[in-house]
């Protein structure tokens, strides 16, 4: 495979571990939590491998389907698999390439902020995908605009994890900082070999709130499944 040059750090570590690298992996920093790491093998795990809410979420999707941050395409790939016509959407080259090589059909290398000219079914927004509008504010702005890729009676199936717990006391209650930001919001910074990512905005939303945010702009949520850590998979239409 051709190499990608620049700050691409899921299409390289992605294309290392194709290549035979099945150590490779992403340093997650951000101003939360504690320094964690990303395996490339999590991105490559096939539906029998993915929690029971996550594969509730993949059930859920029907006819014309847009895979956003499809990344290696593991949920594209199964959905193909079943005979769906999937449009796998990543701003990564790298990613894309990978995706392209697994056998994917419809690959399109886009942001999804400047992604228009069709519209789907299902749009899918895993592993936290929604959290792409980077802060709370900006979330409307995201669903209004995935709203003209929906085609009528189409919805966007989602999943996230409401960060209260990293806020737990011993003895069960809150201590939720009072500050003008949403607690869900973090700063991220991401590290692959000698690349880095630069620090940029990204959130986690509870879902009552996402489900009052999403009702502003016109749409209604149904709760789909819940994770084992307060993570939650639901739908908008």
């Amino acid at each position: 495979m051709k190499s990608i040059k620049g700050e691409d750090i899921f299409g390289l570590c992605c294309i290392d571990y194709i290549s035979g690298d099945k150590k490779a992996k992403i340093t997650v920093k951000s101003d939360l939590a504690e320094t964690d790491y990303l395996p490339a093998s999590y991105l490559f795990r096939d539906f029998s491998e993915m929690p029971a809410h996550e594969q509730k979420a993949l059930q859920q999707a029907r006819g014309e389907i847009l895979d956003v941050g499809a990344c290696a395409g593991s949920h594209s790939l199964y959905l193909q698999g079943l005979g769906y016509n999937v449009t796998s959407l990543d701003i990564s080259p790298g990613c894309c390439e990978v995706m392209k090589s697994r056998g994917l059909k419809n690959v399109v290398c886009d942001d999804i902020f400047h992604y228009t000219g069709k519209t789907f079914d299902s749009v899918l927004m895993l592993m936290n995908g929604i959290g792409i509008a980077g802060s709370l504010p900006d979330l409307s702005d995201l669903l209004d605009h995935i709203r003209t890729l929906l085609k009528p009676g189409g919805k966007i199936i989602f999943d996230s994890s409401d960060l209260q717990y990293l806020y737990m006391e011993e003895d069960g209650s809150l201590s939720i900082p009072l500050t003008e930001k949403y607690y869900g919001e973090l700063i991220y910074e991401l590290e692959y070999k000698k690349l880095k990512s630069g620090k940029f905005k990204w959130f986690f939303i509870d879902q009552y709130t996402v489900e009052a945010i999403a009702g502003e702009v016109g749409f209604k949520m149904q709760f789909l499944a819940e994770g084992p850590h307060y993570d939650y998979v639901a739908c908008l239409y």
